[in-house]
């Protein structure tokens, strides 16, 4: 058979028809996979961008969406490499597509594989018959038109690939159709990465958040302040305030949302939500919403929240807490005003932490020192006085910022400072921290005066004693005790003026209406750690140095107590004493006086004697009731009693009640007696106490007579020795007996034996009390009638008096009736 060999050519022309065949095939196959992927990517891709949206969601970011697309792209480039370019580059010899005919058509018999092969060129070295080959070759191409080719390709993949490709462009085309804007919305969000959103029902806005301002001053409360999310939605607010979100919803131009949520997570894991209230009505085509409540309340961690409503949504907002500026530690300095200082004084006199109820004094210059735990932008500070308008204080800081200085000058009122710290960045305390400062005011001195051994009427050579007692806060820096005749007085001295004998002054000798004033001495005694002066006013001396006018009978001084500290803020503290008002008296008056005094005494000494005259008998009638104690009746004899059982029950249930009724009057008897004992005491206990007093007021009689210089040494032996002493003598001997007695005797009131004797030693010693009463009393009438004699000469001189003036005006008349 020759080298060369043809094959016939409707073998050829099937062998070329089939391999265009599968090269269409294998075209159409990469292309619908290639569609297929797309669509797919383009329907799902819409799916998770626009179907969240319709849920309340929102679209698909933008990382994703470049996600999908290069997946996408990736997914069509494989394709295309490994389905499309791949295959294609692969060869299609005949031989093979000869096998590929013979496997679907087994009828002819592998005859058209051994005609193309038998027949390649080139091929040599078969050992084979010529005439066999060219019968098979012939057998090959009498049969190739029974051939289909069509049954050598697999439809069903690309049947596979075309069920879906054809739904989805389909769907792609009636979407394109029916909203043009929305499909290119689409198309570019996926493949341009457009961040326009979709349209929505609902259209809701960020206003900010409402923070309440924290202010110093409770009175005027300032409105809340809104802040609003950076570029980056992100606000800052102080830890533990209670902020305020607030939202509005397009009313006009989309739907309104009947609620809006808010969806928080915490930094510290927390998830949750809560539904905002709607606020008013709508106002400008707005309707607001406010989120008041948890988790805003009491905020304490940062959060990030997005809010929804219907298909509208505000996503990644962010609140980040910041710890607000605290006071961490308040030290108060003092410098007290210049007059409670000492000489030698340093800058501070106090310097102490605060503590509730710290009190400082009045005048003096306060600095209060607070730490910052962060450094202090600026610090809202209020002061509020007591009383009067609100201080002022001087506030600087310190370099770093992280101490403010308060200064406050001339602390006069109890003061309550609030502070109101805030850092840089404006974030302030939640709370104002504040400080009460009381004050200690100076007080005026507190003065006590009295005029020891002095009545209401003096002599005019009498020295006044005077003692006082100044008590003050810081110390007391004058006192001045006073003597002012009165103007009555002072005018009646002045109108007596010498006379000649026709009765008038000369003229050089006529009072000055000038010096009508009444004129006034004081003294300025020492006072003593304690507090305590005295000093003693001499009227005879003062007249003498012409520190005061000639006093005259019938006049009056007054005497008064002035003391003053070293307070130097505003008006001087000056406090004065009660005026003591003081008459001046002839001698003889006074005397006359002191003795109607001294017979008030008697009588109350007569008194006295009564009320203990009543006491003895008390006493004694308490001892005789001792004697008649009542005794129980002593039990019948058994040998007595009737042998009847009846008479016997009788007799003894009759002996039972006696017996009963006995102790009981005894008890009551005991009772009696001792209430009898006490009442005794009591009236032993007031007699010594009365006497106590008479014995006080005659002493006190003999110092006004020995300051007011009418004293005697007979009168003050008849009252002092006889009467004064002798009281006190009674009062701590016999009468202290007496009162120890009845003590002795009601301890002793359930013993009737020891009770009796007792009682019968306290009546001797009542008696002996009434004795030496007497006694003092027949003293005391010796003296009246000494006195009654006194008054006897007083009044003849008197008299005396009178008839020399009379016999003067006699005189005065005939000598004026000689010039008529």
């Amino acid at each position: 058979m020759p080298a060369n060999r043809t094959l016939d050519p409707k073998l050829a022309s099937l062998l070329e028809n089939l391999r265009g065949r599968v090269r269409r095939y294998i075209v159409w196959d990469s292309v619908l996979a290639i569609a297929a992927v797309i669509l797919a990517a383009f329907w799902i891709g819409l799916a998770i961008d626009y179907l969240p949206v319709q849920l309340g969601g929102t679209e698909m970011p933008r990382l994703a969406r470049m996600l999908l697309l290069s997946v996408v792209a990736v997914a069509v480039i494989v394709i295309a490499a490994m389905m499309l370019i791949g295959r294609l580059r692969r060869p299609l010899p005949d031989d093979s597509l000869a096998l590929l005919v013979e496997r679907q058509h087994p009828s002819l018999g592998g005859r058209l594989v051994t005609a193309v092969q038998l027949n390649r060129p080139g091929r040599d070295g078969d050992s084979h018959s010529p005439d066999l080959l060219n019968h098979v070759h012939r057998e090959a191409a009498s049969a190739i038109d029974k051939v289909d080719p069509g049954k050598v390709f697999r439809w069903q993949p690309l049947a596979r690939k075309a069920m879906i490709v054809g739904p989805l462009a389909l769907m792609a085309i009636v979407f394109l159709a029916i909203s043009p804007q929305s499909f290119a919305r689409a198309a570019s969000r996926l493949t341009l990465f457009s961040d326009e959103p979709w349209p929505r029902r609902a259209h809701l806005e960020m206003v900010g958040i409402e923070l309440p301002i924290v202010s110093a001053d409770d009175v005027q409360v300032a409105p809340p302040a809104l802040l609003t999310f950076d570029d980056q939605r992100t606000i800052r607010l102080p830890r533990g305030s209670s902020p305020m979100l607030r939202i509005r919803a397009d009313a006009e131009t989309a739907e309104l949302p009947i609620v809006c949520t808010v969806y928080y997570r915490t930094d510290g894991g927390t998830r949750g939500q809560s539904n905002m209230r709607r606020v008013g009505r709508v106002s400008n085509g707005f309707q607001s919403f406010v989120l008041d409540g948890p988790p805003l309340s009491g905020l304490s961690e940062s959060m990030t929240f997005d809010v929804r409503g219907l298909d509208d949504r505000l996503d990644d907002f962010r609140i980040e807490t910041i710890t607000p500026p605290a006071l961490t530690e308040m030290k108060v300095s003092v410098r007290y005003a210049d007059y409670l200082r000492g000489p030698g004084s340093s800058e501070v006199d106090l310097e102490t932490d605060y503590q509730s109820g710290l009190r400082i004094s009045e005048g003096s210059d306060v600095t209060m020192l607070a730490k910052s735990s962060v450094p202090i932008g600026e610090t809202q500070v209020i002061l509020k006085s007591a009383v009067g308008e609100p201080k002022q204080g001087d506030l600087s800081y310190s370099d770093d910022r992280r101490e403010l200085r308060l200064r406050i000058d001339d602390f006069d009122a109890a003061t309550t400072v609030s502070l109101v710290p805030a850092d840089a960045d404006g974030i302030s305390a939640q709370a104002p921290y504040r400080y009460f400062l009381g004050v200690v005011l100076d007080e005026p001195p507190e003065l006590q005066m009295r005029l020891a051994g002095i009545g209401n009427a003096v002599t005019a050579i009498a020295k006044i004693p005077v003692q006082a007692v100044v008590v003050d806060d810081y110390g007391v820096e004058q006192l001045t005790i006073s003597v002012t005749p009165s103007a009555e007085a002072t005018d009646e001295s002045d109108e007596e003026n010498p006379e000649d004998e026709t009765g008038d002054a000369p003229d050089d000798e006529k009072p000055n209406a000038d010096d009508n004033a009444p004129q006034s001495a004081s003294v300025q005694p020492r006072l003593d750690r304690e507090g305590n002066a005295s000093a003693e006013l001499d009227l005879r001396d003062w007249s003498s140095e012409g520190r005061l006018p000639e006093l005259i009978p019938g006049g009056a001084i007054s005497v008064i107590g002035e003391a003053s500290d070293r307070y130097d803020l505003a008006e001087r503290h000056l406090t004065r004493s009660e005026v003591f008002r003081l008459e001046i008296v002839t001698p003889e008056d006074l005397l006359a006086r002191l003795e109607r005094r001294e017979l008030g005494l008697r009588a109350r000494l007569e008194q006295t004697i009564d009320e203990t005259r009543n006491l003895r008998d008390t006493l004694n009638l308490l001892r005789r009731g001792f004697d008649d104690v009542v005794e129980p009746d002593p039990e019948p004899d058994a040998a007595s009693l009737e042998p009847d059982a009846a008479d016997a029950a009788a007799t003894a249930a009759k002996a039972a009640r006696d017996k009963q009724e006995a102790a009981v009057e005894q008890t009551r008897q005991k009772q009696v007696r001792r209430l009898r004992t006490q009442q005794s005491g009591l009236q032993a206990n007031k007699t010594a106490e009365e006497l106590s007093g008479i014995a006080t007021s005659l002493d006190d009689l003999l110092m006004e007579m020995v300051n007011n210089r009418v004293d005697s040494v007979d009168r003050q032996e008849r009252i002092g020795e006889g009467v004064r002493d002798p009281l006190r003598a009674i009062v701590d001997d016999p009468l202290t007996r007496l009162r120890q007695q009845i003590v002795d005797i009601e301890r002793s009131v359930d013993d009737s034996a020891l009770a009796t004797e007792k009682t019968a030693l306290a009546v001797d010693t009542a008696d002996d009390v009434l004795l030496q009463l007497i006694a003092v009393l027949d003293k005391m009438l010796d003296l009246e009638s000494y006195n009654e004699i006194l008054d006897i000469v007083r009044e003849l001189i008197d008299d005396q008096g009178k008839l020399l003036d009379d016999t003067k005006s006699e005189r005065k008349k005939r000598v004026l009736n000689l010039f008529d």
